[in-house]
């Protein structure tokens, strides 16, 4: 992937005000995320920890909370895509905020009922929900900035990620030593507040898309604008790779963190499980703001943005192969840094050129397109990683099954890449080829 970079011998702009300062939508949106992500991680460790060690528990328990929290990503992609390409991507995050809020106070019902099993129901039905939020904020990027501030934008939403992962997992693995309870209703006021930031946003419709026929016009519609979307990126291979850039590491991160929640659970070095799994998960999400800073740091002094995206896929790869292997508590937290830097960096990279590559009409199915196939690896990774575990008896065999899918999905992209590549050169050196034979006559 390439990310613009200043050319040599530009004169460097005077210092403005911070993007957050000088464009205050885009000051909503960042403040709407940061409730809405405290409380989800916050909530998250408490979930997993119930399903691991609450009645009917277990390793395969702890994947299908990992799968609730995500699969609904999958397989509400193509909607949410063309939902947030059609219709207006304000009331679209304003409405899935109200009714994600809705759904966790149904969780914390549930929790403090002890009911595993309808827990996993509601993260399903919330991630759902939820799924429909992430290709309208990718695409509302466009809307509040501008197009060559998309990179520092993508930068501070993934460090604000970043961050609040990190004091969520820190403060939920807290919070849930005194039972889930107060952490899920905490994340059932974040919703709230993140819908108040929103609604100072004005109408969000995508260029050239006027919300046409509603909610109904877009769901009949579904099949053909994915088929579109990916047909625009299918002929255009730089933009189809920042598309397919993040499913690789995904597939490797899903085995890697089934192992992280047990592995918090066994050796326990913070004192406890919750304590320890908060540790390990805030250095991780640490990690994955500082990843974007250097990445994009080194593409501006000259790196390609190929061998940028390559080296954050592969240092990703590198540090869950060393998470298999780790046991010592001061190992596991170096690891854990890495792995968060790599994960991270792939993450910006490849999201930065799906908007800066894409047109506004195109930008929300393409993104879905990405959440689609990514959260599909991670989920395939993690179910079959527990299975295996518990057939096995060695947690590591989860991070290994990850790690092989993830290395040979990297390697099979890249060579449908080059060959994609190739077959559309050969087809531009053919046109004018055909162009200047004579036109066929007929006989007779």
């Amino acid at each position: 992937m390439r990310v613009p970079s200043t050319p040599a011998g530009a004169l460097r702009p005077e210092p403005r005000p911070s993007l957050l300062r000088r464009r205050p939508h885009f000051r909503r949106v960042w403040l709407s995320e940061i409730v809405s992500l405290l409380g989800d991680w916050m909530s998250f460790v408490a979930v997993s920890l119930l399903a691991l060690g609450g009645e009917g528990g277990g390793v395969v328990a702890l994947a299908l909370v990992i799968v609730g929290h995500h699969l609904p990503n999958a397989l509400f992609a193509p909607v949410a895509g063309v939902l947030a390409d059609r219709l207006d991507r304000r009331r679209l995050l304003i409405a899935t905020s109200v009714v994600q809020g809705a759904l966790t106070v149904a969780m914390l019902g549930a929790a403090v009922l002890g009911s595993v099993a309808a827990v996993q129901v509601l993260v399903f039905a919330r991630g759902s929900v939820g799924a429909l939020r992430l290709p309208a904020q990718s695409a509302v990027l466009r809307h509040v900035v501008e197009a060559d501030e998309l990179l520092e934008a993508n930068a501070i939403v993934s460090a604000t990620w970043s961050v609040m992962f990190a004091v969520g997992m820190a403060v939920g693995g807290l919070i849930a030593a005194l039972g889930p309870a107060t952490a899920l209703a905490l994340d059932a006021a974040s919703f709230g507040l993140s819908a108040l930031f929103l609604w100072g946003l004005p109408s969000m419709v995508a260029e050239g898309r006027p919300a046409e026929g509603g909610v109904l016009g877009a769901l009949a519609s579904v099949r053909r604008d994915i088929a579109l979307a990916w047909t625009h990126a299918w002929e255009r291979p730089p933009l189809l790779d920042a598309v397919l850039a993040k499913t690789p590491v995904h597939l490797a991160n899903g085995g890697a963190l089934l192992l992280l929640n047990v592995l918090a659970t066994q050796l326990a070095f913070a004192g406890t499980g919750a304590l320890t799994l908060g540790v390990l998960q805030c250095v991780r999400g640490a990690g994955t703001g500082i990843g974007p800073l250097v990445g994009v740091a080194l593409v501006r002094r000259g790196l390609r943005g190929e061998l940028a995206a390559t080296g954050a896929a592969w240092v990703t790869f590198a540090a869950i192969a060393a998470f298999a292997v780790t046991r010592h508590a001061a190992a596991l937290i170096a690891v854990a840094l890495v792995w968060g830097l790599g994960s991270g960096a792939n993450w910006v990279l490849s999201s930065a050129e799906i908007q800066r590559l894409s047109p506004d009409r195109f930008v929300g199915r393409l993104s879905a397109i990405d959440n689609l196939v990514l959260t599909v690896g991670l989920c395939a990774t993690s179910l079959g990683g527990a299975v295996l575990v518990e057939r096995v008896g060695v947690p590591g065999a989860a991070a290994w099954l990850g790690l092989g899918a993830g290395v040979l999905a990297w390697l099979g992209s890249q060579w449908m890449l080059r060959r994609r590549a190739a077959a559309l050169r050969r087809g531009a050196a053919a046109v004018p080829e055909a162009a200047s034979l004579p036109p066929e006559t007929g006989r007779g």
